[in-house]
């Protein structure tokens, strides 16, 4: 929730007023990105409950139900700019 309040206040603040970006910025964008990424394998790993009550811990129907999902908005806003 951090990384979301962060992406959404100070990066376009960042865009707006802020002419360089420190190396102390950059790195910490390099993080948020990372974590965002990292964010996307979790979720290919994650268990999920059907509608019956029961979990998909198969990885190929959990990656076919992902994909279906949130996968394409998470993955195209994840990628550093």
């Amino acid at each position: 929730m951090i990384l979301l309040i962060y992406t959404a206040l100070y990066v376009p603040f960042k865009v707006c007023f802020v002419e360089s970006t420190s190396d102390f910025g950059f790195a910490l964008d390099l993080v948020v990105d990372f974590l965002f990424l990292s964010d996307i394998v979790f979720n290919f790993n994650t268990a999920v409950e059907d509608d019956q009550g029961v979990y998909i811990v198969k990885r190929s129907m959990l990656a076919k139900k992902y994909c279906k999902g949130w996968f394409f908005i998470d993955f195209f806003t994840s990628l550093p700019f």
